[in-house]
């Protein structure tokens, strides 16, 4: 100050210098000074308090503002993909910064305090938007409920898994817990699959599903490894479309438990119940010798030595054995069978494990006999030489003439296991087979009479459906006590294979035929 005090007084004795010898100058200094100057300096100093005093209400009024605009709209941004995004206290959407623009601007000019400070008011909430990263955000009840009733009981066993797979994918989002990996089936990777293209869409994450495995690899470590059990029996279709409705949702509260419990594994010391803890943690403290161990113990049994297992059948109860206990396979069967040879006595040159036999023997070796003996296979795609996974099973049963009645997927594991060279197709039918016990045409063919004279009698139009010729047939195998009826797929294949010429609009047939 003093500097500048000193410069002041030097410029005017400056121009007092300059115009010493000049009256009419030195007149005009003094005006200048004496009169001019104090109006003009007392002038600045009002406006420029005036200035402060406003900049300071603007000030205020803009934080107020904001934090009332901000506290009304729920907007949050990634800048890992650029986008923001709004929550209406139910819902997570996508919004373009236009649209948020443009709101901001319509609540600025309806406040008109700050319209002055439009432009440097809108600069500051979006700065502040971009400060708010989604993932930051705490979602209200209804949503997290919401979430959580489309995975329980549909896909999850439980509440309690639900939101232990809600941490695991809210770690996989947040780059936590990076040494576990999550042994899962081939289902589950599905369902996994079809999220992790929500993620990448809407939040730009492709790593939503990276640490979740079907395969156990030798290099893994049984410490790093947790389990994930869903509903087998859970629609694929559901699923899509539930997750084009709350995908995004699903993935924010995914988010909010992941830091809400820190990590998946303080989820199972916290808040799950003893039975899903114990599930997840089934390889955590266990050693493959300890697997074999409990495989003996519950599948097998010591007898004398003229009782025998081959390695091949003994591999497949092994198998049942994995699924009974939904226990994934983390022993490869080179590792699995040298462990049995520690603990069993095993012959080598005939492949067989001596002195042991198992429970579940009789069920997959009568089937055996029963397929060696009523199956045979083909070469040729035709329609005829096809049966349905529930067909064999009923003809296993009367093969057998007992109660005992093995599930369709038993039977379906059985023949991936035994007969990987027949076709399944869905899992449902086998194709380019024939049964000995049962000629499907042959029964139709003769169903042919009494479906053609009823039509005769009941039917008075010139087009009849496919489902009330069925219907027929379905009457005919009750009334004459058949063992068996074809389904209504097979049957309607039979009708277009022999009647192609009298079939119109798909599923119609011209009566005409019965003539034929």
């Amino acid at each position: 100050m003093t500097d500048k005090k000193m410069d002041c007084l030097d410029s005017v004795d400056k121009f007092f210098q300059i115009y010493k010898d000049n009256d009419y100058m030195l007149q005009r200094i003094y005006n200048h000074i004496v009169n001019i100057l104090p109006n003009t300096l007392e002038t600045e100093a009002k406006n420029y308090e005036k200035r402060i005093n406003l900049n300071s209400y603007l000030s205020e009024e803009q934080q107020v503002f904001m934090q009332v605009f901000l506290s009304k709209n729920n907007y949050y941004y990634l800048p890992g993909n650029g986008f923001f995004y709004e929550y209406n206290g139910k819902d997570y959407l996508i919004v373009r910064e236009d649209e948020i623009i443009h709101k901001l601007l319509s609540s600025i000019s309806k406040d008109r305090v700050l319209l002055q400070w439009k432009h440097k008011t809108k600069m500051n909430v979006i700065k502040q938007i971009k400060e708010r990263n989604l993932f930051s955000s705490i979602p209200e009840t209804d949503t997290i409920q919401n979430v959580l009733n489309v995975l329980y009981p549909s896909i999850f066993l439980s509440k309690s898994a639900a939101k232990y797979f809600l941490t695991i994918i809210g770690d996989n989002i947040l780059k936590k817990n990076t040494n576990l990996i999550f042994l899962v089936t081939q289902k589950t990777k599905q369902l996994l699959n079809e999220l992790e293209c929500v993620s990448a869409s809407s939040i730009g994450n492709d790593n939503t599903s990276f640490r979740f495995i079907t395969k156990y690899h030798e290099n893994h470590n049984f410490e790093n490894l947790r389990l994930l059990k869903i509903n087998e029996i859970f629609s694929q279709d559901y699923w899509r479309e539930m997750l084009k409705r709350i995908g995004l949702n699903l993935l924010c509260v995914a988010s909010h438990y992941s830091n809400r419990y820190e990590n998946s594994d303080k989820f199972l010391s916290m808040k799950s119940d003893e039975e899903l803890s114990n599930y997840a943690y089934t390889l955590k403290n266990i050693t493959q010798n300890d697997i074999v161990n409990k495989f003996i113990s519950e599948c097998l049994d010591k007898t004398s030595d003229e009782h025998k297992i081959e390695w091949k059948n003994l591999h497949f109860v092994w198998k049942q054995f994995l699924s009974n206990s939904g226990m994934p396979n983390v022993i490869f069967s080179t590792t699995l069978k040298n462990l049995l040879c520690e603990s069993l006595n095993y012959d080598k040159e005939t492949d067989y494990f001596i002195g042991v036999t198992s429970k579940y023997l009789p069920f997959y070796k009568d089937f055996l006999s029963f397929w060696e003996s009523t199956i045979t296979t083909t070469n040729s795609n035709y329609f005829e030489n096809e049966l349905e996974i529930d067909e064999i099973s009923s003809l296993f049963k009367l093969w057998t003439k007992s109660k005992t009645v093995l599930t369709d997927e038993y039977i379906l594991k059985i023949l991936k296991y035994f007969f990987t060279n027949i076709e399944i197709a869905e899992d449902k039918f086998v194709l380019n087979i024939t049964s000995n016990l049962w000629d499907k045409i042959a029964d139709i063919n003769n169903a042919l009479p009494y479906i053609k004279n009823t039509i005769k009698t009941e039917h008075k139009l010139s087009l009849i459906s496919f489902d009330d010729i069925y219907c027929y047939y379905q009457s005919y195998c009750t009334f004459n006590s058949m063992k068996f009826i074809v389904s209504k797929r097979y049957f309607e294949k039979y009708l277009y294979s022999k009647f192609v010429d009298y079939i119109v609009y798909e599923k119609f047939i011209k009566v005409e035929w019965i003539n034929t």
